[in-house]
This record gives C-alpha cells, structure tokens and sequence, in this order.
C-alpha cells in the first residue's frame, strides 16, 4: 500500500471522503469496519486523516459535489492510491456490497474520460 505523504491536501481531503463514503455505503458502522479504517489508514501513514475528513464535510455536501471533486483529481497516482484504498476497504469483509462496488465503478468511469 502506499503513503498518502506524496498527495496534495485536495487529494487526501478526497481519499479521507472516499474512506467514508466506502464504510457509510451500506448504511451503517460496526466495529469490525472501524478497525479496518485504522489499519488501511495505519498503512497509508495517513496521518492528517481526521483533518481531511473534517474539510471533505465542510466542503462535500452531496453525491453530485462528491463525483464533482473528484474530477479535480488529474494525478494518476493519486488516483491509483484512491482507487486501490477503496477496493482494500470493500473487501475487508469478504466480497465488496453493491453500494462500495457503485463508488469504485463510478470513480473508476470519470478518470476514464477524456
């Protein structure tokens, strides 16, 4: 896994939302899904996380803004490192719910585009 330390903020600030959006996907939090955070982001040496999430909040108010900055996401990189954090966090739990596949799928689709 790789360190979040070669992000900028905005792409960080992205990475913290998509980590929530992946957990919150289904609706709900357990446990076993708030130990998993701690150990991707442990990986990551994601240290400003709690920070990052707080701006995502502050800025990202629904699903359209959500896709919206996301496309102001241009480094590869950057994008591997969401794309591959997602799918590690959907799998946590054996196969990944529909809910956090939708959001790998879509994000996977706009950096697709030309």
């Amino acid at each position: 896994m790789h360190d979040v330390g070669k992000l900028t903020r905005e792409e960080r600030v992205f990475l913290a939302g998509c980590i929530r959006a992946v957990t919150m996907a289904d609706g709900t939090i357990d446990e076993g899904e708030l130990d998993d955070i701690d150990s991707i982001l442990e990986k990551l040496k994601f240290r400003d996380y709690e920070e990052c999430l707080v701006d995502f909040e502050e800025n990202i108010k629904d699903e359209e803004s959500f896709y919206e900055y996301a496309r102001r996401i241009k480094s590869r990189e950057a994008r591997d490192i969401i794309l591959e954090t997602i799918y590690e966090l959907s799998l946590q739990n054996g196969m990944p719910e529909e809910s956090e596949e939708n959001i790998f799928n879509r994000l996977n689709r706009i950096w697709q585009e030309k």
